[in-house]
């Protein structure tokens, strides 16, 4: 039950950060980490200009990856973007 409200609430976080994001160019840092149980993860974090023109920086979420190879990483940031309705050409 308390995995699917955090499952409500994060989905309910990331439609707020995209709809602030709109259109507009956006950055996005990348991390990548070992956690506890040696399983590879990066966060991803949004850098954007909102409508009052302040820079706005949210974490967006984080991608499991099975290695750190450079086509891994990008099919999992292509992934998380393409299922938020984010263009990669506006990064």
């Amino acid at each position: 039950m308390q995995k699917e409200i955090l499952h409500v609430f994060s989905a309910k976080v990331k439609k707020a950060i995209r709809e602030e994001i709109g259109d507009a160019k956006f950055c996005i840092m990348v991390d990548e980490a070992h956690d506890e149980s040696m399983k590879e993860q990066m966060a991803v974090v949004f850098r954007y200009v909102d409508a009052e023109g302040f820079v706005k920086e949210r974490f967006f979420g984080l991608i499991h990856g099975v290695d750190t190879a450079a086509l891994t990483l990008k099919n999992g940031i292509y992934s998380l973007l393409s299922q938020h309705c984010l263009d990669i050409q506006k990064i």
